[in-house]
């Protein structure tokens, strides 16, 4: 008789990047958007390094470039990164 050992992905898998931030419209976008192209630690590797200004200037260029953003989320995408990745 052998015994079986099951584990979940979920637990066997460290920590994402995307576990840190908190729900809400701003994640649904940038999961949606930003990850379409880039891992989302090319993101979240710039914690505390810009403020709301820079954040929206890199939305609309990476909407420039392709990223599916609607013009309408720009502000709410840029509002979210500031708020839990912006400059303190």
């Amino acid at each position: 008789f052998a015994a079986v050992i099951v584990v979940s992905p979920a637990a066997a898998r460290p920590a994402a990047p995307d576990d840190e931030l908190p729900d809400g419209e701003g994640k649904k976008i940038l999961l949606a958007s930003c990850t379409s192209c880039h891992d989302l630690t090319e993101v979240t590797k710039f914690r505390g390094y810009y403020d709301k200004k820079q954040w929206r200037d890199i939305v609309v260029t990476m909407k420039e470039y392709g990223a599916p953003i609607e013009t309408k989320q720009i502000d709410i995408l840029a509002d979210y990164l500031v708020l839990h990745l912006g400059k303190k």
